[in-house]
């Protein structure tokens, strides 16, 4: 009886571990200006429990996991987690952003992305980052914008979602 209890037990623990949960649920995303190629280079960060529970209830029947080994069906998640999540416009102009890849590190995963724009004077950006904000209640989202000289961070979450930022000129 004694074993039985403790086969019960261990299997239930087991499978609370599956769902592990931390403490934080944060995001962090950087909007890198490099004027010279007219790029702006994104790469966003999340833990990669988060987006594989995110998986796991979206198809229940799935086996996608974040692996070393590269995995098509992945870069296929990611791309629309991305395109659905994630919109810059510059100058009330919305760009498209181009998803480029992923890395593993450690616990987490490393999403790199970026667009174009025209040398033209910047004068306004806007993020809109709901990265798991529907998902995970208390998540929340860092934004971190460089721009020549200027670093500015922004802490969004399920309440708000934009940013706005205006430059000096």
């Amino acid at each position: 009886m004694r074993l039985t209890n403790f086969i019960i037990l261990f299997t239930i623990q087991q499978g609370i571990n599956d769902y592990a949960s931390h403490e934080f649920y944060v995001s962090t995303t950087s909007v890198d200006f490099v004027l010279d190629k007219n790029e702006i280079q994104i790469t966003s960060q999340f833990f990669v429990d988060d987006l594989e529970n995110l998986i796991k209830f979206l198809t229940p029947n799935t086996s996608l996991i974040f692996e070393k080994a590269y995995r098509e069906d992945n870069d296929i998640f990611l791309r629309d987690f991305i395109h659905k999540n994630f919109k810059l416009s510059i100058n009330k102009k919305e760009k498209e952003v181009k998803y480029l890849g992923y890395e593993l590190k450690d616990d987490l995963l490393v999403v790199y992305y970026e667009t174009k724009f025209l040398n033209s004077e910047i004068i306004n950006i806007e993020v809109f980052n709901s990265f798991l904000i529907n998902f995970i209640e208390s998540q929340k989202n860092i934004v971190h914008i460089k721009f020549k000289n200027l670093k500015k961070s922004f802490l969004l979450n399920s309440v708000n979602k934009t940013l706005q930022y205006s430059f000096e000129k």
